[in-house]
């Protein structure tokens, strides 16, 4: 586990990754990465959480969203679970274009930096051309220009994503935020929000699950059953991603940033840390700057 642990908070991606999976295999933690990700469900469900906000995505279901962000896939046991995966950068793009900066803008100035959208049947044959371009030419690398033929296909995978949006956008033209808030907010979403006011602190259960107005014992069963792990271990990974997010692009100490992220005392996040990722902190501090300088 020592080996790949570091990976499980921070992936690092290259410019561009496409794949198509139907095993029920996910990764079982919160973590990030660079750049974008766009993940369409052909069968069965899945629940995506990030820091702020859970979507329930189900078959021929578009999730797009900044990859940078804190996220986990819960699945339910036994459950079908094909999608076809892209993943990109900014920088894969050797050239300017509009349409990327739209898209890029668009995602920045939504309240949260996701979008799911639900795919109709008639754009079902666009949508599967494109993704099939895709693949079939990411699997064909002695193609000539093969780097600039996907260029031009995950443009072309930008602009019908950015038309959905668009149309989404002007349909919704009329909400403003004061009737948007007013909204029935989702039972995992009220979960969710409960916990991020709590997860760095000396959290009581019995105080979240009075505020959700349910027992401890249901809330328990619920978030275990569609999370797929208990509160105590959702609440030690999001301190561990932040405590990981703080030791890359901070010079906080170590003992700040275990008071930062809800720990005790340092002794005890550092124990912690080294159990998840087989390096101390400071290893993986280290580790993290000779990454970004080449070394």
């Amino acid at each position: 586990m020592a080996e790949t642990a570091l990976e499980f908070y921070e992936e690092h991606v290259p410019g561009f990754l496409i794949h198509h999976k139907q095993d029920p295999s996910q990764m079982n933690v919160f973590h990030r990465h660079q750049g974008y990700e766009i993940v369409w469900l052909k069968e069965g469900e899945a629940l995506y959480v990030f820091e702020e906000k859970v979507y329930h995505l189900r078959k021929n279901t578009i999730l797009l969203f900044k990859s940078s962000e804190f996220h986990r896939v819960s699945l339910r046991d036994g459950a079908a679970y094909e999608r076809v995966v892209v993943m990109f950068t900014a920088d894969f793009f050797t050239f300017d274009h509009v349409l990327l900066k739209t898209f890029f803008d668009f995602l920045d100035q939504l309240p949260f930096p996701h979008f799911m959208l639900d795919l109709f049947v008639w754009d079902m044959d666009k949508f599967q051309s494109i993704i099939d371009n895709l693949l079939l030419e990411n699997d064909n690398k002695n193609n000539w220009q093969q780097k600039s033929a996907l260029e031009i296909y995950l443009m072309e995978l930008i602009l019908f994503l950015s038309r959905s949006m668009k149309i989404d956008q002007e349909a919704n033209h009329q909400l403003d935020w004061a009737s948007e808030r007013q909204k029935p907010v989702d039972f995992h979403d009220q979960i969710v929000k409960e916990i991020n006011e709590v997860w760095n602190t000396e959290w009581r259960l019995d105080t979240i699950a009075e505020h959700l107005h349910i027992s401890k014992y249901y809330l328990c069963r619920f978030f275990k059953k569609e999370f797929g792990v208990t509160i105590q271990e959702y609440i030690l990974q999001r301190r561990l991603f932040e405590a990981n997010r703080l030791l890359t692009d901070t010079t906080m100490t170590v003992q700040e940033i275990s008071e930062h992220v809800g720990f005790l005392s340092a002794s005890s996040f550092i124990r912690r840390f080294k159990e998840r990722t087989g390096v101390t902190p400071n290893q993986y501090r280290k580790k993290q700057t000779d990454f970004r300088n080449g070394n």
